[in-house]
């Protein structure tokens, strides 16, 4: 097999070189977004199964009551940067042994937290709780805040979900991305809900 002339030799390795360079830069604008929109983003059924990990959740109230918070369904709403979640919420008094069974509405923003890379849900909202009369998919009635026994757990029902659920964790960057960033010099940022979904921006780090 004849031998390559040495200028030959270099001009295969110049382009190894090429070769290998484009594929590093291929990979990093991969990863990171490079030269387009730098955004984590995180779809309706991402959301969904991140929320489904949080439920059911059980509460107690006073030493007098468990309350347990299950099923959620969740809407986005980007018109306001928020998005809407539908819970049961089913309760018992521990004396009595009375249940009761209701469905929760509310609504929150998100907020990415740099201190451990979590999305957060934060200024957690009620809009309205909602009787089934015993069962989760029976006929609803909507129950105004007042003095009467229904108010009373309207009232709880709106502070237990807003104590409970305020700064809960729904997503973590994983690791492994969030060093691949860094080495990138960047860092998630600013939470925008979309109609495609809810996405973190990347900026360039401090």
């Amino acid at each position: 097999m004849p031998a390559t002339p040495p200028l030959a030799r270099r001009q295969i390795a110049l382009g190894g070189l090429v070769s290998l360079g484009s594929a590093l830069l291929g990979g990093l604008a991969g990863c990171a977004g490079l030269g387009g929109p730098q955004v984590i983003t995180l779809g309706q059924a991402d959301l969904d199964r991140l929320l489904a990990r949080k439920f059911p959740m059980t509460r107690r109230v006073l030493e007098l009551l468990d309350v347990t918070l299950s099923a959620p369904r969740l809407q986005l709403l980007p018109e306001r940067n928020r998005i809407a979640v539908l819970l049961d919420l089913a309760s018992q008094e521990r004396l009595s042994g009375l249940a009761g069974r209701a469905r929760l509405d509310f609504d929150s923003a998100l907020r990415y937290e740099p201190r451990d890379a979590t999305l957060r849900l934060t200024q957690v909202r009620v809009q309205q709780l909602s009787l089934t009369n015993g069962s989760p998919t029976g006929p609803a009635a909507s129950v105004p805040a007042g003095p009467s026994a229904p108010g009373r757990l309207a009232r709880l029902g709106q502070t237990l979900v807003e104590t409970a659920l305020e700064d809960l964790v729904l997503y973590s960057v994983p690791a492994e991305r969030l060093a691949d960033l860094r080495r990138l010099g960047l860092m998630p940022g600013a939470v925008t809900v979309t109609a495609r979904g809810v996405e973190i921006t990347l900026a360039k780090a401090a």
